[in-house]
């Protein structure tokens, strides 16, 4: 995760504006949204002093790969781009990511909420793809999964065009059941 979006991820999960966080970091508002835009790479000292007064704090843990952060921005980009191939990819390749650790690690890439993608389907997907890879491992669910606002109203699957067939409900774990999101457990890991 980049400092610019683990900043702005923290000041957004806290509920704080760039102004309110610059003026108890007694900074200015245009020094964070340099940060928050990837102009500007803080040092780390200065990073966590940010963080810090957003109610969070700077942690290194072992592992590697995208976090649901960095996910949800891969993903929006992708869905700006017209690209559905692009968004499923950084969806699998996040499962694979978290597939592939367990633990402290499973529990750093899931913990950072995600900005909207632009896509409710793909807002509730994050979410049960966190919850799914969580509960394999008994870890504590983020609070951000349980927003009713990643619950989807009807079923619908993120990723389906017209071509593809309909998901088979019986291979659809019920961690994305329980949202609405139909994404079969086969398409969870690469092949």
């Amino acid at each position: 995760m980049t400092a610019s979006n683990l900043l702005r991820s923290s000041r957004l999960t806290s509920g704080i504006s760039q102004g309110n966080l610059a003026t108890r970091a007694h900074t200015s508002q245009p020094e964070i949204s340099s940060i928050e835009s990837g102009r500007r790479v803080p040092t780390v000292d200065t990073l966590e002093r940010l963080l810090r007064q957003t109610g969070h704090r700077l942690i290194a843990v072992p592992g590697v790969g995208t976090d649901a952060s960095e996910t949800g921005e891969r993903i929006a980009f992708a869905l700006r781009s017209d690209s559905a191939d692009s968004a499923l990819r950084a969806f699998v390749d996040y499962s694979d990511n978290l597939a592939r650790h367990s633990g402290a690690s499973r529990f750093a890439l899931g913990i950072a909420e995600p900005r909207p993608t632009g896509s409710l389907a793909w807002d509730a997907a994050l979410a049960a793809l966190v919850d799914y890879w969580f509960s394999k491992s008994r870890l504590p669910k983020p609070d951000w999964i349980k927003a009713s606002s990643r619950v989807l109203t009807q079923p619908e699957s993120p990723q389906l065009s017209k071509y593809d067939l309909e998901p088979n409900l019986d291979d659809v774990p019920a961690e994305f059941r329980r949202r609405n999101v139909l994404i079969e457990r086969s398409t969870l890991a690469s092949v």
